[in-house]
C-alpha cells in the first residue's frame, strides 16, 4: 500500500517487478518477458479473475485503473516462468493473489482517498467463529473531467468482500466475491462558456464519435 507512485494500485506494483514492463503511464497492461498483456493469468484466493482493472480493453489484461482493493491483499505470488500444473494456461504468467483474513478481534474501519476515488473499508468479527472484510470505492473523476472540460465523464464502482467461518481447527469455509461497474457518460454541456472554435470542433468530433 506504500508503493511510490502506486496510487494504492496493485497493478503499478506488479510492473516493477523483475520480468515486468509497464506500456503507456495511463494504463495497468503487464508485459512479461516480451509477452502480450493478455497472456497473464490471474488468480484471487485460487479463483480466476479474467482482468483486475477496470475500463478494461478486450483482448487484453489491462486498463486504466486497478480493480483490486490492496487493502484485501496479504500477498502476491508472481511466476514468470515453471508455473503450478493446476496454472498451465498461461504463457507468461502467473499471478496468485492471497486476501487477508477480517479482524477476529474488533471491528475496524479504514476510509481512504486516492488520487481517483475513494474508498471505505470494514472489518471485523461475526460471531465466536467467524470473520469478514468488506469494501467499497467509487471514483470522483466525471468531477474532474467536467471542471477540464473533457468531453467524457468515467464512473467506476467496485466491491469486494471475505466472510470466514472456522467449524473447529481441520474445517473451514470461505466466502469470497469481487464486482465492478463501470459507466461512461457524455459532457452534453462540455462547449458551455467555451469560445475557441478549435476546442469546439473538438469536442463535436469526440461527441460524434464515441460509440
Amino acid at each position: 500500500t506504500r508503493f511510490p507512485g502506486g496510487n494504492r494500485d496493485i497493478s503499478k506494483v506488479i510492473q516493477a517487478l523483475p520480468g515486468a514492463s509497464p506500456t503507456v503511464a495511463f494504463r495497468n497492461d503487464i508485459i512479461i518477458r516480451g509477452g502480450a498483456p493478455n497472456e497473464n493469468r490471474f488468480y484471487l484466493d485460487g479463483v480466476e479473475v479474467p482482468n483486475i482493472n477496470h475500463f478494461a480493453t478486450q483482448g487484453a489484461s489491462g486498463g486504466p485503473v486497478g480493480l483490486l482493493n490492496v487493502n484485501f491483499i496479504e500477498k502476491v505470488d508472481f511466476y514468470s516462468g515453471a508455473f503450478p500444473a493446476n496454472r498451465g494456461n498461461a504463457a507468461s504468467s502467473v499471478f496468485e493473489f492471497v486476501q487477508r483474513d477480517g479482524n477476529a478481534e474488533k471491528l475496524e474501519t479504514t476510509f481512504a482517498v486516492g488520487s481517483s476515488d475513494i474508498g471505505l473499508t470494514f472489518d471485523g468479527p461475526l460471531g465466536k467463529n467467524t470473520s469478514f472484510i468488506f469494501s467499497a470505492r467509487r471514483s470522483y473523476l466525471q468531477f474532474l473531467f467536467a471542471a477540464l472540460k473533457l468531453p467524457f465523464l468515467p464512473t467506476y464502482t467496485d466491491a469486494q468482500f471475505k466472510l470466514k467461518h472456522r467449524f473447529n481447527s481441520k474445517n473451514e469455509l470461505t466466502v469470497i466475491g469481487l464486482g465492478a461497474l463501470d459507466d461512461f457518460v457524455l459532457n452534453e454541456s462540455v462547449n458551455d462558456g467555451v469560445t475557441d472554435s478549435s476546442t469546439i470542433e473538438f469536442n463535436n468530433y469526440t461527441l460524434g464519435n464515441i460509440p
